[in-house]
């Protein structure tokens, strides 16, 4: 029986050797990376590497054979030398001698543009495929689509045999798909094959892209007929690829589904955490171009990039280019969002370096009439804003690293995040100027007696210690003071302070100084009262 096979799978071989296929030309060559480098069908277990750029930008090998199965979806994956390139493949299932491009596709797919030089896709083929032995043509093209007997352009085709096999008696589930991703967590559900799964399902999960073979452990499974089950243990900001198989029986399972891949989130942090923005920011730092404090924040990306502190190298910190001309009037909203931190446990403080130069340069600057820099922080995940600080034309700081100190008490969320906000507003006078922000803090407050809960140098409250009077400089940008014990607990409120407060009627003791600014911001001073 086994020489019988042998003999009608050769002549089925030879019948199809026999047929005259056109030869498919690429006018302009594959030598600029307009090829198929590789081809490979991992639930095939076939791979074909490191082809190069063939003579003719053509191909010829049917001496390998691709045994495919009647019925199944099969990922594959081409690479190329360049971008931009879109991928077909036909089988001749009828052993005419055509690639017909309708009824005989069975895969294309196209790499993205500029960016990858990979094209994924999955071969299909039909139930009704007739068995046996065939010709399968793989044809490549950039930047428009190849045909079978193709003529033109930048490219390459390559013709291999393949065996198709009966459909399996067990089918693979399709439509895989993973919903509610959190940080460790996520579901996987999957649709049920149109045969009978009588024992149930098996998934692979992996952090690679590489497909498992039928020989590959499955990392867990469940019973029929559960088409869902729950992923755990996952690790925060990893993206992660699954496949599902059908076990039918203990041992008649399918082949591997195609793929679905998933990206967890972020944990919320418990503080302490310190960025020093070396590597620049990471997935859990948020960009955004749309919205102001008032509002919520939209978009993906901003006008912060990745740069050296102060001008001074080119990474390690973030900055904000602020600028208004003629040729760009555009006023633009720009936002640098923090991970979200925990805060509920209470007693915490931010803190962070920042400067503000010259484009391009270390010189100092100054920002425009109506330019604005602003550090806020919302405690319900980014949806509403409080401003805690702000910088603008008369408040411009130095060239040099200032240290901004904020103490939170108050702020007990355990959905905290913070934000940097910047506008160039409309006016379009010379300014042109950096901000930058370095070293960013979250952790247990302790501060000194001499640390402001904003900008160093913004709004002096002196002598420290005191007495019986506590100074303040520029009382008219204060709106109220709050004077709280160490523990929180307000003790006195002062409207619209003068630049002398007079507080010989608290004890002895430490006290918070809170100033709330005309503009939003607040700044927190700690004091000790002799």
């Amino acid at each position: 029986m086994k020489k019988l096979l042998s003999v009608s799978l050769f002549a089925l071989t030879l019948s199809v050797s026999a047929q005259s296929y056109c030869v498919p030309e690429f006018a302009s060559g594959c030598d600029y990376g307009d090829q198929i480098t590789s081809f490979i069908i991992p639930g095939a277990g076939f791979s074909h590497l490191d082809t190069g750029c063939s003579s003719g930008s053509y191909g010829d090998y049917t001496s390998q054979t691709i045994n495919l199965n009647a019925g199944v979806n099969y990922p594959f994956t081409v690479t190329h030398d360049f971008s931009t390139q879109n991928v077909k493949m036909w089988i001749d299932f009828n052993n005419d001698g055509t690639f017909d491009e309708t009824t005989e596709l069975v895969a294309s797919g196209s790499s993205v543009s500029g960016t990858v030089s990979t094209t994924d896709g999955t071969i299909a083929i039909p139930a009704t495929a007739q068995l046996g032995v065939h010709r399968m043509r793989v044809a490549d093209r950039y930047s428009s689509q190849p045909v079978p007997c193709n003529t033109d352009g930048y490219g390459e085709a390559h013709d291999y045999t393949v065996n198709i096999g009966a459909v399996p008696s067990c089918l693979a589930p399709t439509a895989v798909s993973v919903t509610a991703v959190a940080d460790t967590t996520a579901t996987l559900s999957w649709t049920a094959p149109s045969v009978t799964v009588g024992t149930g399902y098996e998934y692979y999960l992996s952090t690679s892209n590489t497909s498992p073979v039928s020989a590959t452990a499955a990392t867990g499974s469940v019973s029929s007929p559960a088409v869902t089950l729950p992923l755990t243990g996952l690790s925060p900001v990893t993206t992660y690829y699954v496949w599902v198989r059908s076990a039918c029986t203990a041992t008649d399972k399918s082949a591997w589904s195609t793929s679905a891949t998933f990206t967890t989130s972020c944990s919320v942090i418990v503080p302490g955490y310190t960025f020093d923005f070396a590597a620049g920011t990471n997935t859990c730092w948020n960009r955004a171009d749309d919205g102001t404090p008032a509002t919520t924040p939209s978009g993906t990306t901003s006008n912060w990039y990745d740069d050296g502190f102060l001008n001074n190298g080119y990474d390690g910190a973030v900055k904000l280019n602020v600028y208004t001309s003629a040729f760009s009037p555009t006023a633009f909203n720009a936002w640098l969002i923090t991970p979200a931190f925990n805060l509920s446990a209470g007693g915490y403080r931010v803190k962070f370096d920042y400067g503000l130069t010259e484009y391009g340069v270390t010189t100092p600057g100054n920002l425009g009439s109506d330019d604005l820099v602003q550090f806020v922080v919302s405690q319900d995940g980014g949806t509403t804003w409080t401003v805690l600080q702000t910088w603008d034309t008369n408040t411009s700081p130095s060239n040099n690293s200032t240290q901004y100190v904020f103490n939170l008490t108050g702020y007990n969320s355990a959905n905290t995040k913070f934000g940097f906000y910047g506008t160039n507003g409309n006016v379009a006078d010379a300014s042109d100027v950096d901000f930058f922000v370095d070293n960013f803090v979250v952790e247990q407050n302790v501060l000194s007696t001499n640390e402001t809960g904003a900008a160093k140098n913004t709004v002096k409250v002196y002598p420290n210690p005191f007495s019986e009077v506590l100074n303040i400089s520029d009382a008219a940008d204060v709106k109220n003071v709050l004077i709280t014990d160490i523990s929180g607990r307000l003790i006195k409120t002062l409207a619209n302070p003068g630049s002398v407060l007079q507080l010989g009627d608290l004890k002895q003791g430490i006290y918070l100084i809170i100033l709330e600014m005309k503009d939003g911001s607040r700044q927190t001073v700690k004091t000790i009262k002799k």
